[in-house]
């Protein structure tokens, strides 16, 4: 008995191994090797160069009411005074200047890149054995609603009301879809598999917001009437609104290995790309501020991919 069990369990160890190899007449690595008609899935981890995040609507909202305020980006001039020098003629300088882009677009180096980042998803389709056509995409929609002012009640010293504070209404959006095509290579390595390709894409990012009642009062005085308290919503609009979007083309270079059949590990990277950004304050009433960007990069985007083919 114990001869039979010896001989069935060296007879597994022999046939599992041969269970494993290709079966005859394929070549070596069509196992691994992506085929027509398969699609593979992607989890992207990364992303250096992206301005998809959760603050932007910080700066893209305009700052100003009825009587004083500016448009445009923080972090710009001062508002000093700066003298002439020669003349007693004194002007306002640096207040009229905005903040600089590449602070606010996050596009200025690789500070930014993290491997916890979940950029998105993509997804490849193979028209061929060694040609893709790949799809990938990115969003975070956040709503906020509004809660109005309430006004409290502090006459009674022993028996105070606090008044609530309101919320102002906010819709946020942050997205971003790209499109490209890859030409795969085969190696001597039937797991690894580079490839390189191009790419297009657009994102986009959008804020908007609606002032519940505030409470905020408006007093104006002349000399033929008394002061007059007035909603100053009355002179300025409730809603307030802000975006940027980009327009970017880049070659793509990656490797892809096989961890197991189906399951791939990549990492991928931009040797070339082009961005131009625009950033849009839009105070209502007014017209658009817009600031527009072009920045070139070398070794742009370097990201990691977790994929599933089938």
């Amino acid at each position: 008995m114990i001869k039979k069990l010896c001989t069935i369990l060296l007879s597994a160890l022999v046939a599992v191994p041969c269970w494993a190899q290709s079966p005859k007449g394929d070549k070596e690595g069509v196992v691994f090797a992506p085929r027509k008609g398969q699609w593979q899935v992607s989890l992207v981890l990364g992303g250096s160069n992206s301005f998809y995040n959760e603050n932007t609507g910080s700066y893209l909202l305009p700052e100003y009411n009825n009587v004083s305020g500016s448009i445009g980006l923080p972090n710009g001039g001062d508002g000093s005074i700066l003298n002439s020098g020669s003349t007693s003629n004194e002007i306002l300088a640096n207040g009229n200047q905005s903040g600089n882009l590449n602070d606010y677009l996050l596009i200025g180096g690789f500070n930014n890149n993290s491997l916890v980042n979940i950029v998105g998803l993509q997804a490849k389709y193979f028209v061929s054995d060694c040609w893709d056509i790949n799809f990938s995409l990115g969003m975070n929609i956040s709503v906020t609603p509004k809660k109005d002012f309430i006004e409290g009640n502090y006459d009674i010293a022993d028996m105070v009301i606090p008044s609530q504070k309101y919320v102002n209404a906010q819709t946020t959006n942050n997205w971003y879809v790209n499109i490209g095509t890859d030409r795969y290579f085969k190696t001597s390595n039937p797991r690894i598999h580079p490839y390189i390709g191009v790419t297009a894409g657009f994102q986009m990012a959008r804020i908007e917001t609606m002032e519940p009642y505030t409470g905020k009062l408006y007093v104006s005085s002349d000399d033929d009437t008394a002061d007059e308290a007035v909603d100053q919503q009355v002179y300025l609009p409730a809603g307030k609104v802000g975006q940027m979007f980009g327009i970017k083309g880049a070659l793509v270079g990656g490797l892809e290995y096989s961890v197991a059949r189906g399951l791939i590990i990549g990492l991928e990277c931009q040797p070339l790309a082009y961005r131009y950004d625009v950033i849009q304050i839009a105070p209502k009433g007014f017209d658009k501020y817009n600031l527009s960007h072009h920045n070139i990069k070398l070794v742009e985007m370097p990201v990691l991919k977790l994929g599933f083919r089938f």
